[in-house]
C-alpha cells in the first residue's frame, strides 16, 4: 500500500515537471511575458499573412481560425490568387475584418475562439481598449512586428511566431539567414563608403501610376531599408514616416539612383505592377512611362539607367533583407557584384514557401 502511494507520489511529481516543462515561455516584441501551455491549435492571424506561413510550414492555415480575409486580398492581389490556389482551405476561414480600414468585427473574433490572437504591434495599438477582453475570454495575444523594419524586432517576432506555433528550429533557420543577409549589407556598405560618398536616392510607391507622384518614405519601410543600404535618401528630414515629395523638389535634388514600388491593388488599376504572376513584359509596360515624366530625362538616374522597380510588398516581411540586398546592390553594384538578389528570392521560396516563385518582383527600367 506504502509503496503505491510512494508511486503515484512519484508520478505525480513527474507529472508536474513534465506539465511545467511544457509551458511555453514568449518574451514578445513588447517584452509582455506570455505562457502557453503548447503550441498555438487555434489562431486569429492580425496581419504577416505570408510571413506566418514561411514560419510555421505549409500546412500553417489548418490552424488559423480567423484573420482579416479581404485585407489580403485587396491588398495583396497577386498573394492572395497564388496562395488560395496552392492552400483552397484559405478561402473557408472566417473573415474578421479589417482593423486598418475599420470594418474589424471584434464580437465574430471572440465566437470563432481562438487560443492566441498573433496581432501586429500597430493592431495591439489599436485594439488596445479590447486587450483585456481578449485576455478575459482566454486568448493569449502575443504582439510581434515586421514594421518596425529594425534588425532587431525581425529577429524577435520571427522566433516569436516559431514559439507560438511549435516551430522553433524553422524560425531560427530562417532568423539566422535574415541577420547574416543584413550584417552582410552593411559590412559591405560601410567599407565602401570609406573612399566613396553616398548616392542620392528617391523612393515613391506607385499605387497611381506614373500619372501621379507617389508618397515616398523618410524613416519607414523603404527609407529605413535605404539607411540600412547607406543611401543618401532625398526624402530624409523632409518629413517623418511616408508622404508625398513635390515634383520640383525631386527635380532639385536630382536623385542618382530612383526606386519605384509596384504591385497588384484592387483599388488601383493603373499602378506600377509587380508581383506573382506578371511578366517582365507586363511589368515594363507600367515603368517606362515613369521615364517620360516632365523634366525626368534631365536626372542623373535617368541619364545613368539606374531606375528600377521592386515589389511593393517585399518590404515589412521577413524576406525584406534580400530586397535589402537589391536595394544596396542597385545603388552600389560596385560593392555587391557577386549578390543575386532575385536568385536568393527564389532561393528562399524553394525553401520556405509553399509555392515557386512565379513573376516580376525586382528590375531595372527599360527606357
Amino acid at each position: 500500500m506504502r509503496f503505491h502511494i510512494v508511486l503515484l507520489f512519484i508520478l505525480g511529481c513527474f507529472g508536474a515537471i513534465q506539465s511545467a516543462n511544457a509551458t511555453i515561455q514568449i518574451s514578445d516584441v513588447l517584452n509582455r511575458q506570455i505562457t502557453l501551455t503548447q503550441p498555438a491549435q487555434r489562431i486569429f492571424l492580425g496581419f504577416y499573412f505570408e510571413d506566418y506561413l514561411a514560419i510555421a510550414g505549409p500546412d500553417a492555415y489548418q490552424k488559423v481560425a480567423i484573420f482579416p480575409r479581404k485585407s489580403w486580398e485587396d491588398y495583396r492581389q497577386s498573394q492572395w490568387t497564388v496562395y488560395t490556389k496552392a492552400l483552397p482551405e484559405i478561402l473557408t476561414i472566417a473573415d474578421s475584418g479589417s482593423i486598418y480600414t475599420g470594418t474589424f468585427q471584434f464580437e465574430k473574433l471572440l465566437l470563432a475562439k481562438p487560443d492566441v490572437a498573433l496581432l501586429a504591434a500597430w493592431q495591439y495599438k489599436s485594439l488596445a481598449d479590447k486587450i483585456p477582453l481578449l485576455e478575459q475570454a482566454g486568448i493569449q495575444v502575443v504582439v510581434v512586428d515586421f514594421n518596425a523594419q529594425t534588425l532587431e524586432k525581425h529577429l524577435l517576432s520571427i522566433r516569436v511566431i516559431g514559439q507560438v506555433m511549435g516551430t522553433e528550429a524553422r524560425a531560427n533557420a530562417i532568423a539566422n539567414e535574415y541577420e547574416q543577409s543584413v550584417k552582410d549589407v552593411e559590412t559591405r556598405v560601410t567599407q565602401y563608403l570609406k573612399t566613396h560618398p553616398k548616392r542620392r536616392v528617391y523612393v515613391e510607391i506607385g499605387t497611381g501610376g506614373s500619372a501621379e507622384f507617389g508618397k515616398s518614405y523618410s524613416n519607414t519601410m523603404w527609407g529605413n531599408l535605404l539607411a540600412i543600404a547607406g543611401a543618401n535618401n532625398i526624402a530624409s528630414g523632409q518629413f517623418q514616416g511616408s508622404a508625398h515629395l513635390s515634383p520640383e523638389y525631386v527635380l532639385s535634388r536630382n536623385p542618382e539612383v530612383i526606386f519605384i514600388t509596384g504591385a497588384h491593388w484592387s483599388k488601383h488599376t493603373h499602378s506600377a505592377l509587380m508581383g506573382h504572376g506578371t511578366s517582365k513584359t507586363e511589368s515594363m509596360a507600367r515603368y517606362t512611362p515613369y521615364l517620360n515624366r516632365k523634366g525626368w530625362s534631365h536626372l542623373d538616374a535617368v541619364k545613368n539607367n539606374a531606375v528600377y522597380g521592386m515589389y511593393h510588398s517585399g518590404t515589412r516581411t521577413l524576406y525584406d533583407h534580400i530586397f535589402l540586398q537589391f536595394l544596396a546592390k542597385s545603388i552600389y553594384p560596385e560593392a555587391f557584384s557577386d549578390l543575386e538578389p532575385d536568385q536568393n528570392l527564389h532561393r528562399f521560396f524553394q525553401q520556405y514557401m509553399p509555392v515557386a516563385l512565379d513573376g516580376t518582383f525586382m528590375m531595372q527600367v527599360e527606357g
